[in-house]
């Protein structure tokens, strides 16, 4: 299996290490794309050159990965509740659940989305690596909603791919704490690490680009003075915590935002307010339309009931 990226002006400087974790749309893991580098998997299509980890890429230039055969995974199905909206032959749409992440990592060895998608499905892809099978981007650990699950590696390349083509339409609402000064607006910020809270991301000149497209729908005057938006949120970029960290940017982080917000914990009843609510694109291998809407979850239908008292 073969994968070839080109550097853009947004690239330039970055690692290769980096440039190829983001290019596959931070699905494989940096650990991954290490090891390809050092087996020789990893070539500079121009010159067919091996290349180093560490190497700056520059604008313009065509990297290949030569994707080794996959190791069977060691994770453990586990039983769990999950809702599949679209069921396809090679790829499916489920409402991912909110308090669990899609993926484990390296020092959280909780039950995550993929032991439950392993319990309830014998065939998905292994092509984001090990510990990711069938997950082909990913919602933040509070976060629900529409997610895509690929079952086999054909469709987890064609989505991602799709997905770095920005041809895959999702759309997100979220209630904010306070209300942007415009209505509608359009948010550019680039967005990296957080250089001291290790689980945190922040605006900084040195991130990747970001961008997040809102619409102010509804806004609640609560009887302590309080104001309230109901934010519609569509995102050209899919960057980590990136509508959260956008709207924390504007004074208007999201209600029940733990991690970005100071009055997080004011709202823990109702969890993180923000939802993935919509998902749009063409089958990757058949000429037809998928759409999945969700309705509103109970968690945004309370909150909007009692914000007037809040």
């Amino acid at each position: 299996m073969k994968l070839t990226f080109e550097t853009k002006e947004e690239d330039k400087n970055l690692r290769l290490d980096h440039f190829l974790t983001h290019a596959t749309g931070d699905e494989i893991s940096r650990t991954s794309i290490q090891k390809w580098i050092k087996q020789g998997c990893v070539v500079q299509t121009l010159t067919n050159q091996t290349v180093k980890a560490g190497q700056k890429v520059k604008v313009g230039e065509i990297f290949s990965i030569n994707i080794p055969p996959r190791a069977n995974s060691h994770l453990l199905p586990i039983q769990m509740d999950l809702s599949v909206l679209l069921d396809e032959t090679d790829f499916m749409i489920i409402n991912k659940p909110a308090g669990i992440a899609s993926h484990g990592g390296p020092e959280d060895n909780r039950p995550s989305l993929v032991n439950g998608l392993l319990y309830h499905f014998k065939e998905l892809s292994k092509f984001g690596g090990e510990s990711r099978p069938g997950i082909v981007h990913r919602l933040d650990k509070p976060t629900s909603g529409v997610m895509i699950i690929a079952k086999n590696d054909r469709a987890h390349i064609a989505l991602s791919g799709m997905f770095q083509k920005r041809e895959i339409e999702k759309k997100y609402f979220a209630w904010l704490l306070q209300s942007p000064k415009s209505p509608l607006g359009r948010i550019e910020s680039k967005i990296g690490r957080h250089p001291t809270e290790r689980l945190k991301m922040c605006i900084r000149d040195t991130g990747r680009k970001a961008i997040t497209n809102y619409k102010i729908i509804k806004t609640i005057n609560s009887r302590k003075g309080r104001v309230f938006s109901l934010a519609e949120v569509t995102i050209e970029t899919g960057r980590t915590h990136q509508i959260r960290v956008h709207f924390q940017s504007l004074g208007c982080p999201v209600v029940g935002d733990m991690l970005y917000s100071r009055s997080g914990s004011e709202f823990e009843k109702y969890g993180l307010l923000l939802f993935s609510q919509m998902i749009q694109f063409k089958h990757p291998f058949e000429n037809r339309d998928i759409k999945v809407e969700l309705s509103f979850p109970d968690n945004f239908l309370n909150f909007e009931n009692e914000a007037s008292l809040k």
